[in-house]
């Protein structure tokens, strides 16, 4: 290799790892050579340095670890002395801002290398308090900015050690001052300082509702309250130009239904639906759509696709959302893409069985017309396609049989 193609290398793999911009990484290399250049290495050395760099990265003392031990402790001595004065910040304010936003960014370099160095260390009783101590800020008079800043923290915490948010963060406080935080300030989200107290509270309760774990009860009514659902779903549709406010609200929703079983219990259909004259939900809709034509899933989840999940409780037999939310244009979109992908999957995966299942609500109770769906033909290979296959699966077969029994325009007899 020649010295561009090595110094080339070296710039990306600094910003695979980093995400730092091209000029930094560059400037990284350039100090990383000058260093080098100084030394003598002999001849084993090489080998030495890599084995030298994992056991700085092993290292009890790293700086990394040794920050995060004092910033809590500086945190912690805020939060107790904010408690002995009525909860109310006082003289500590800029100590406290200064150290959350120090902890969020270490935190945060952590997450974006996927870096779990600090895990043994949230796992440690004394560091656990602390955290505590952290977390009951939450619910004392310490400002937006701070709240905003604080539920940040304990996200990036969760993504670090998952087992944390289940057995500290769930049971504590914080998830219902989250909910008072959004719902407090949700009718002012236009404002910066609002909105970054706002998005943080979202994300947290997000990654909380994607363990799968119980809430406490008080915090489960506050969740399921009919006003705070349809405050939710008001977000989306009033703050519809800003695009991290309704992506944040949407996988709140969607984190949040995939804890319901059935839709006549679900309280986020519920109140989709007693509110549909009072709230349009169109933004709501047609996001659902673009994200489901791209194939995203904002929640991730392993094994259920969220926005199938959601369309299936809303257009389930038990409610008429399905001529209540959807206009006929969106309808024919949303069986498009279903044949679209059905085209491109295979009958033998379990995934397909979702959008067969979803696509036969979406036809139950509708008239079979080239107007109505565009796709008859292309459905109708597909069919013939699965059917034919030995590797079918059966379910995948039954439900492609109730469909083509009651619209016979997809049979190919």
């Amino acid at each position: 290799m020649n010295n561009d193609e090595i110094v080339s290398d070296i710039i990306s793999l600094i910003h695979s790892d980093t995400q730092s911009s091209y000029v930094i990484c560059s400037k990284v290399s350039s100090k990383i050579f000058a260093y080098l250049s100084q030394l003598q290495f002999h001849e084993n050395q090489w080998n030495e340095l890599i084995a030298a760099a994992e056991h700085f990265d092993q290292n009890i003392d790293h700086p990394d670890l040794q920050q995060f031990r004092q910033l809590l402790a500086t945190i912690s001595h805020c939060a107790n002395d904010c408690e002995e004065r009525n909860y109310t910040l006082g003289r500590d304010r800029n100590t406290l801002f200064d150290s959350i936003n120090q902890l969020r960014n270490l935190l945060k370099s952590h997450v974006d290398l996927r870096c779990v160095l600090l895990k043994k260390l949230i796992e440690q009783e004394e560091i656990q308090l602390h955290l505590i101590d952290l977390m009951n800020l939450t619910g004392m008079n310490v400002g937006n900015d701070i709240h905003g800043v604080l539920c940040d923290i304990v996200d990036l915490l969760c993504q670090i050690d998952s087992t944390f948010a289940r057995t500290n963060v769930i049971d504590h406080p914080i998830v219902s001052n989250c909910v008072r935080i959004i719902q407090t300030n949700i009718n002012s989200t236009g404002d910066d300082n609002s909105k970054s107290t706002v998005l943080p509270a979202l994300s947290l309760l997000s990654t909380l509702l994607s363990t799968n774990e119980s809430f406490p009860v008080h915090t489960n009514s506050q969740l399921t309250n009919a006003s705070f659902v349809k405050s939710m779903f008001e977000l989306i549709e009033t703050n519809h130009e800003d695009e991290d406010l309704v992506c944040a609200s949407i996988k709140f929703l969607l984190s949040f239904n995939l804890r319901f079983e059935y839709p006549h219990k679900n309280p986020l259909i519920k109140t989709l639906l007693s509110i549909n004259e009072e709230i349009s939900s169109r933004e709501l809709i047609e996001r659902l759509i673009f994200l489901f034509n791209r194939s995203i899933d904002p929640t991730e989840h392993k094994t259920v696709n969220s926005i199938i999940k959601l369309f299936q409780d809303l257009f389930d037999d038990g409610n008429t959302a399905n001529d209540i939310l959807l206009s006929d244009s969106n309808r024919r979109l949303i069986i498009e893409i279903i044949s679209r992908e059905l085209s491109n999957r295979s009958c033998a995966d379990e995934s397909t069985t979702a959008y067969l299942s979803l696509l036969e609500l979406l036809l139950r109770s509708q008239t079979i017309t080239p107007e109505t769906c565009t796709r008859i033909d292309e459905l109708q290979t597909t069919f013939r396609s699965y059917l034919s296959c030995e590797t079918c699966l059966h379910q995948n077969r039954f439900i492609i049989a109730e469909i083509i029994g009651k619209h016979s325009c997809f049979s190919f007899e």
